[in-house]
C-alpha cells in the first residue's frame, strides 16, 4: 500500500515551520512516528534552502511505500543545490550534509520549471539516528 501526502507553500521563511508540521501531521497519521525527528529535520532544512535560494513557492510531497518514504521538495528555481562546507561561525550552509549525513538516499532531480530535491530514509533501518559527532563542534553547540 502505498500512501502519499502533498503541500505547497508560499516564498515565505515561516514556511520552513509549515512544512515541518505538515510533515510530522502525515507521518503521525501514518504511524511513523520513529522517522519523525530525522524527516521533519530534513524537511525544514530542505524548504529553508529553497525559500532561500530558489525565493518560490515549496511544494513538499512525501511518498510512503511500505517501510520506506520518499520525501520531495520541489521549488521553481533550476540552480542545483551543492554541499557547502563551513566554518563553525557559519550560520548556514549545512542543510545537505544532514541530508547526506540523515537519509538513506537523496539526489536533485531537474524539472520542467525547476527542480525537485529528494531524500529516502526507511523505518527500522537507522531510524533517527544521531548526526555523526564530526559534523559539529560539541563544545561550539553546547555553547549556544
Amino acid at each position: 500500500m502505498t500512501r502519499e501526502a502533498t503541500a505547497r507553500f508560499l516564498a515565505d521563511p515561516r514556511s520552513a515551520g509549515h512544512a515541518r508540521r505538515f510533515a510530522a501531521a502525515a507521518l503521525d497519521g501514518w504511524d511513523l512516528a520513529v522517522l519523525r525527528e530525522s524527516v521533519v529535520l530534513l524537511v525544514s532544512e530542505l524548504v529553508s534552502n529553497a525559500v532561500l535560494h530558489a525565493d518560490t513557492p515549496v511544494a513538499v510531497r512525501l511518498v510512503e511505500s511500505g517501510p520506506r518514504l520518499r520525501v520531495e521538495v520541489s521549488d521553481g528555481s533550476p540552480a542545483s543545490p551543492r554541499m557547502r562546507h563551513f566554518s563553525l561561525d557559519s550560520a548556514t550552509g549545512r542543510g545537505l550534509q544532514l541530508v547526506d549525513s540523515l537519509a538513506s538516499d537523496w539526489g536533485v532531480e531537474p524539472r520542467d520549471e525547476g527542480k525537485r530535491v529528494w531524500f529516502e530514509v526507511t523505518a527500522g533501518e537507522n531510524a533517527d539516528p544521531a548526526p555523526s559527532s564530526d559534523m559539529f563542534d560539541v563544545e561550539s553547540v553546547e555553547a549556544l
